[in-house]
C-alpha cells in the first residue's frame, strides 16, 4: 500500500520503470536503467519494509536481479532463437522464425534451426522466449528494429528476470521450513552461488524457464491444497517445456506424488496438463506431429555410457559438479536426513542427469562454464539443505564448513558472471582439458590466460588475493549472522 510515508520512494520506483520503458521505447540500451530500477526497488524495501524486509520473496528477487544486471556483460549464442521469439510472435502472429531468418539466422539457420514443411523451428525450446514476451512488448510497440546489441540487451534482461524469478520462488518454497535468516542465506547460495548467476541469468538461455518451472514445483508440493498441488504440477510441466532433461525432475516429483501423496495427484495432474498441452499443440501445429521439432537432431548427439565423463561431471577441476559447487555435499545430507519423504525422491534425478549426460557425444558441453547441466540439481540440492538448520547452526565446525562453501560457491560463480569463461571453444581441446587444474575458476584468475590475463603479474596476483580476501571475509561475516544463539 502506498502512504504519504513512503511515497518518495515509491515515486523514485516509479522514475526508474520509466526510465526502462522510454529506453526500450527509443530502442536505445535498456540495461543500465534496468539495473538501476532493480536498485532502487532493493533500496526501497530497505527503507518501507521495516525491520523484517528481508524476509520476502521480492528482496530475493531484486537482489538477485541486481547482481546478475551488474555484471553489464552478455554471455549468449545458442539463446538466439529465443531471443527472437517474441518478435515473431508480437509482430507476425507466429511461432516460426521465417520472419526473422534475413538477416539474424543468415548462413547459420542450420546450427539453429529445423525445417517442416513452410515452418522454420528453432531446434531449442521456445519455453524461454513466450516468457519474455511482457518485456518485449514496449519496443515492438514503438516499432524499434532491433540491432544486434538491442537483442543482446532484451535477451539478458529477461534470462535474468526469469532466473531471479526463481530465486524468489525457492526462498517462498523453504520460507515455511525454516528461519528467515536460513531461507536468505539459501535463496542467495542458489541465486548467486550456482549456475544462476554465471550462466542462467547471463542470457535467455533454456535454463532459465527450467529452474522458474522447477522452483514453482518445488514450492507448490511445499504447500498444501488443491492450488498448491496445480502449481506443483504446472511448474514441473514448465520446466520440461522449457529445458527438457528436467524430465527427470517432473518424472521423480510424478512417482512421488503418485505412490507417497496420492491425495495431490489430481491437482498435480490439472496442473502439469497446462503446460503439456500448450506444448503439444505447438507441436502438432507446426510439425503435423505429437513430437520435440528437435527430435531426429538430438537422436544422433547420443552414444554409449562413456564412465570418464561420469567421472569428470562430478570431481573435475573443469566439468566437477563439487568443484563448482561445494554446497552440493550438505544437499546430499539434507537428501539422507529427508529420506523418510521426498529426499531421495529429489537426489535421484541429480544423480540421473550424471548418467544421461555421460552418454551425450559432447557431454563436455561446448564453451561454457563448468557443468551448467547440473544448474537445476543446483537448486534441488540447495531446497534440500533446508532442514539442515539446527544441525549447522548449532555446531561451530559444521557451521564454518557451512559458510566456506558458501562463500566459495558465490566466488566461483561471481568470476563466472564477471569475467570470461575458462577453457576452449574446441570440444576435442575441451575434452583433454577436463583435469587441468589450471582451468579451474580460482586459479584460472591468477594465469596469463585467465579473465584477468591482460594486467601485469603483480596487479593480477594482488587483485586475485584481493578477491579472495573478500570472500575469506564474506565466510567469516556469515558465520556471525548465522551462528545459533543458544
Amino acid at each position: 500500500m502506498i502512504t504519504a510515508k513512503n511515497f518518495k520512494s515509491f515515486r523514485a520506483v516509479s522514475v526508474f520503470s520509466f526510465a526502462v520503458l522510454l529506453e526500450l521505447a527509443r530502442g536505445g540500451v535498456p540495461w543500465v536503467p534496468a539495473f538501476l530500477l532493480a536498485v532502487a526497488a532493493l533500496a526501497y524495501l530497505r527503507l518501507n519494509g521495516g525491520a523484517e524486509w528481508k524476509d520476502s520473496p521480492w528482496a530475493v528477487f531484486w537482489a538477485c536481479l541486481a547482481c546478475y544486471l551488474a555484471t553489464f556483460r552478455w554471455h549468449g549464442g545458442d539463446d538466439v532463437t529465443n531471443s527472437l521469439i517474441p518478435f515473431c510472435v508480437l509482430r507476425h502472429g507466429t511461432l516460426a522464425l521465417n520472419p526473422v531468418l534475413d538477416p539474424w539466422l543468415t548462413g547459420k539457420a542450420n546450427d539453429f534451426t529445423v525445417v517442416f514443411g513452410p515452418n522454420t523451428l528453432s531446434v531449442y525450446a521456445i519455453a524461454g522466449g513466450i516468457l519474455a514476451l511482457p518485456l518485449y512488448v514496449v519496443p515492438v510497440l514503438a516499432g524499434v528494429v532491433p540491432s544486434e546489441q538491442f537483442l543482446h540487451n532484451l535477451s539478458k534482461i529477461s534470462g535474468s528476470v526469469i532466473t531471479a524469478a526463481s530465486a524468489a520462488a525457492l526462498f517462498a518454497a523453504i520460507r515455511g521450513r525454516a528461519s528467515p535468516e536460513w531461507a536468505l542465506c539459501l535463496a542467495l547460495l542458489y541465486g548467486l552461488g550456482s549456475w544462476t548467476f554465471s550462466v542462467s541469468s547471463q542470457a535467455l538461455w533454456q535454463h532459465a524457464p527450467g529452474l522458474l518451472g522447477t522452483s514453482l514445483g518445488l514450492l507448490g508440493l511445499a504447500g498444501a491444497g488443491f492450488w498448491m498441488d496445480a502449481l506443483a504440477g504446472f511448474g514441473f510441466g514448465l520446466a520440461v517445456a522449457g529445458r527438457p532433461d528436467t524430465i527427470f525432475y517432473a518424472a521423480a516429483a510424478g512417482v512421488y506424488v503418485l505412490f507417497r501423496r496420492t491425495r495431490r495427484v489430481p491437482g498435480f495432474a490439472a496442473g502439469a496438463a497446462v503446460p503439456a498441452i500448450l506444448l503439444g499443440s505447438y507441436w502438432l501445429y507446426y510439425t503435423g506431429r505429437l513430437r520435440p521439432p528437435e527430435s531426429e537432431f538430438q537422436s544422433t548427439i547420443f552414444a554409449g555410457f562413456q564412465p570418464s565423463a561420469f567421472l569428470a561431471l562430478w570431481a573435475s577441476p573443469t566439468r566437477g559438479l563439487f568443484f563448482f559447487f561445494p554446497a552440493a555435499a550438505f544437499g546430499a545430507w539434507g537428501a539422507w536426513k529427508r529420506r523418510r519423504d521426498d529426499g531421495l525422491w529429489l537426489l535421484a534425478p541429480c544423480v540421473a542427469t550424471a548418467v544421461f549426460m555421460s552418454f551425450y557425444v559432447n557431454w563436455t558441453g561446448g564453451q561454457t562454464f563448468g557443468p551448467r547441466y547440473f544448474a537445476t540439481a543446483a537448486l534441488v540440492l540447495t531446497y534440500l539443505c533446508a532442514d539442515l538448520e539446527r544441525d549447522v547452526r548449532s555446531s561451530d565446525p559444521t557451521l564454518r564448513l557451512w559458510c566456506g562453501a558458501v562463500a566459495g560457491s558465490v566466488l566461483i560463480h561471481a568470476l563466472g558472471g564477471f569475467l570470461n569463461w575458462p577453457g576452449s571453444y574446441a570440444l576435442t581441446t575441451q575434452a583433454e582439458q577436463v583435469w587441468w587444474w589450471s582451468l579451474h575458476p580460482i586459479s584460472n584468475m591468477f594465469t596469463a590466460r585467465g579473465g584477468l590475463g591482460g594486467l601485469n603479474p603483480f596487479v593480477r596476483a594482488g587483485i586475485g588475493m584481493i578477491v579472495l580476501g573478500a570472500f575469506a571475509y564474506l565466510s567469516v561475516r556469515l558465520c556471525r549472522e548465522l551462528r545459533d544463539v543458544r
